[in-house]
């Protein structure tokens, strides 16, 4: 019995909280198909249908009588943390007409400590917000899965101390997983170095490799953006390369780029010093 009340309960609310977005879209319709048309043909905007204002009413009124109420709900249930309550307040003045609805349905699924959270992909933002739930949240979601470990395992050499605020890392050295002789490696290399040339990008060395560097490979740092970067990469048969954006670095795969880049820490973190030229310190790893 008391289920079927529960599910009664929000079965009512749903009619109003459903409404708000029906009212929004309904008028966007309208002002699509309609409105806009004609004052873009310079011809006066038709005069809007006698329901058309009944549910625009409607929908207004709507609004102002739910958004206290819900905002009340969010800022003194006991569901919530107190971060979430404050994540919950600020999606709801934002995206009112849709947060309305939004949270309804996640207090009804039981879900509303981690329909935020899964959206965030910003570890440290996630792990602030998830504070107190954090055995309720689902794990971040991981991209490019299919990538060998020591990609993630990644560290970085490089004698820039001023990077750019965005580039990419790709290297030329053995293609697709391969290893291959040093010399062959120096051709392809150069060839890489060339290819960066005429396309008129800015680069600049940097090593990548093993924490330890018993397995190092040349690279350069590419101000590019990811598009140019996937074809780069697939050019000189590269099965990922690295994307650093704000100082943290991202592994891409050339195969997902349309995916979000798995993150993998901050640049500073994975970085150090290269005291050798570039040509030397890859040789001399290989040789």
């Amino acid at each position: 019995m008391k289920q079927i009340l529960r599910i009664a309960g929000y079965a009512l609310a749903a009619v109003p909280a459903y409404f708000l977005p029906f009212a929004y879209f309904v008028t966007v319709g309208w002002l699509v198909v309609d409105g806009l048309p004609a004052a873009y043909q310079g011809e006066e905007m038709p005069e809007p249908d006698e329901w058309l204002y009944d549910v625009t009413r409607k929908g207004f009124h709507a609004l102002m009588i739910q958004w206290p109420i819900y905002l009340v709900w969010i800022l003194f249930t006991r569901r919530l943390t107190l971060r979430l309550r404050l994540l919950w307040t600020g999606v709801l003045v934002v995206f009112s007409l849709f947060a309305i609805p939004w949270f309804l349905t996640a207090m009804f699924r039981r879900t509303e400590k981690v329909e935020l959270i899964r959206f965030i992909r910003r570890r440290n933002v996630r792990k602030f917000f998830a504070k107190g739930v954090v055995e309720e949240i689902p794990p971040s979601p991981r991209f490019h899965a299919h990538l060998p470990a020591e990609y993630r395992n990644v560290r970085f050499r490089c004698d820039l101390r001023d990077i750019p605020t965005e580039f990419r890392v790709i290297t030329a050295w053995n293609p697709e997983g391969v290893k291959t002789e040093v010399a062959a490696n120096l051709i392809a290399d150069e060839h890489l170095r060339s290819e960066i040339a005429r396309l008129g990008f800015e680069s600049f060395p940097v090593t990548g490799g093993s924490p330890d560097f018993s397995h190092a490979e040349p690279g350069y740092g590419i101000v590019c953006n990811r598009a140019e970067a996937v074809l780069l990469a697939r050019r000189f048969r590269q099965a990922a390369f690295f994307e650093i954006l704000g100082g943290r670095v991202y592994l891409v795969s050339v195969h997902e780029g349309h995916l979000p880049g798995d993150p993998l820490g901050r640049w500073r973190d994975l970085v150090e010093r290269d005291e050798l030229p570039h040509r030397q310190a890859f040789g001399s790893r290989e040789s």
